[in-house]
């Protein structure tokens, strides 16, 4: 017919909103289920390189053990003057990489606070003002070390924690500790800023003790007998200083978690091996324990790493 245009659709560009709001949704569903399973994995990886880093201080430790008699070195809290303590975490590293990292020296008191002021022990003319003869004879008794010192992450006490109360800080002369993977927090060595982790604790097992407390019996345990396998006091001091990071907040095994003498029932639980029944007894009775904080930093919460299952 003349005159007559038939009409056509014309073709349609791009997205309807929709369309575009069906597409959001279903991203925002997919990082909803990616981004847990991301963390998760990361967590995993850290996890992994944590029982690697215990493996390798497994080690050190039965090189240690081979030359000093089939000892493993002693983690009870020490104080032999009147300063601060130093605790098993500080003894673990003193064995294994010596407290200025070039081994340890067998004239030790495992004191690190007694031993501030003796020049001839970890002999050091900047820090002690000792002769050359001193430091030339400390070089020549040392031990190991028996970790990687390039690897090792070792850190002072007085640079995790803001205030350490009852223990040796470190900042005088050395007695560091070894942290784990899970770097927490900000420290500043020699002008250069690390991430440090949370202290590895130790403890050695008193391999000639028959007893050890019953945690079936859930009474809070407010006074921990160091004549039993396991002594919780090794490393109270530093436990009672909090989180690196948030030092009010506790650790679940502060002697006085949640109520006085529970967080101690705490560690002693975690530690039972509740495999056998007929008698408390722990994992590693006849060796030593090594615990790690995990990913959130709090000693006693489920995501801890143990050199035991």
């Amino acid at each position: 017919m003349k005159g007559f245009t038939m009409k056509t659709k014309k073709k349609k560009n791009g997205f309807t909103i929709v369309e575009l709001l069906t597409v959001m949704a279903v991203i925002a569903m997919l990082m909803g289920i990616l981004v847990p399973a991301l963390n998760l994995v990361r967590r995993l990886a850290k996890d992994t390189n944590q029982r690697a880093q215990f493996h390798g201080i497994e080690v050190g430790l039965e090189a240690y053990v081979s030359e000093n008699e089939g000892r493993y070195p002693e983690s009870t809290a020490l104080n032999t003057g009147t300063g601060n303590m130093t605790v098993g975490a500080q003894k673990l590293a003193e064995a294994l990489i010596g407290r200025d990292m070039l081994g340890l020296d067998p004239n030790t008191t495992w004191d690190a606070d007694y031993d501030e002021t003796n020049p001839c022990t970890y002999a050091s003319k900047s820090l002690k003002g000792s002769s050359d003869t001193q430091v030339t004879d400390s070089l020549k008794r040392r031990q190991g070390p028996y970790l990687d010192v390039s690897k090792t992450e070792a850190f002072q006490v007085g640079q995790l924690f803001t205030n350490t109360y009852n223990v040796y800080d470190g900042l005088t002369t050395p007695a560091p500790v070894l942290t784990d993977t899970y770097r927490a927090k900000k420290v500043v060595m020699q002008g250069k800023t690390m991430m440090a982790g949370t202290p590895i604790l130790y403890y050695k097992a008193n391999a000639a003790s028959l007893t050890f407390p019953d945690t079936n019996d859930v009474t809070a345990i407010a006074n921990p007998d160091c004549n039993d396998i396991y002594c919780s006091l090794d490393n109270e001091e530093l436990i009672v200083l909090g989180t690196m990071n948030n030092p009010s907040k506790p650790h679940n095994f502060a002697p006085d978690y949640e109520a006085v003498g529970k967080g101690t029932w705490y560690f002693y639980d975690t530690i039972t091996n509740k495999q056998i029944t007929s008698l408390a007894r722990p994992f590693n009775p006849d060796s030593y324990i090594l615990m790690s904080a995990g990913y959130d930093g709090i000693y006693g919460t489920r995501d801890d790493i143990y050199n035991f299952d």
